[in-house]
């Protein structure tokens, strides 16, 4: 392996591993601020995270998918004919990717998008506690995207793993 194919492969795995523990992480720590917080200090809470985490999780996927496609190509040159071997677990892990993407999409623009846009300077000088109604069902939303998105992820590490070793 050339030492080009070895720091993609580090930064593929580092990005996994911190685009995985920002998932569950994230996820264990709604649960606990839902607990310990009334409900207007909770969503502002939140809210204030997600402003960091969303663009944290993004770049992580992007590196995930960047990598991971420039890994795939050279894989694919250096196998020849062979790499169709690859076909079921490969399909599976970039099938998993796909519903990945569409799971953090939904959890960015539809549920993410309207929770930051209604608070703070942008809030159209609503206060947080018109609106808490609302923001604790996205926020109980957000927190079941987020935990499938963290499951897709597991799916998409094993099928990545069963790339090697094949099922």
């Amino acid at each position: 392996m050339s030492t080009t194919y070895f720091w993609l492969l580090y930064v593929h795995i580092l990005a996994a591993c911190l685009y995985e523990g920002a998932l569950v992480f994230f996820w264990l720590l709604m649960g606990h601020l839902r607990r310990r917080l009334e409900p207007e200090e909770y969503a502002g809470e939140i809210v204030s995270i997600l402003r960091f985490y969303h663009p944290f999780v993004l770049v992580c996927m992007g590196v995930l998918i960047m990598t991971g496609a420039w890994y795939l190509t050279g894989l694919k040159m250096a196998m020849g004919p062979a790499f169709g071997k690859l076909f079921v677990p490969l399909g599976l892990k970039l099938l998993t990717v796909f519903l990945m993407m569409m799971g953090i999409s939904f959890q960015f623009f539809a549920v993410g998008l309207r929770l930051t846009r209604g608070m703070g300077p942008a809030g159209n000088g609503r206060p947080i506690g018109d609106t808490t109604e609302e923001r604790m069902k996205l926020l109980k939303t957000l927190e079941h995207v987020n935990l499938g998105n963290a499951v897709l992820a597991l799916f998409a590490i094993f099928f990545g793993l069963a790339l090697n070793k094949g099922f």
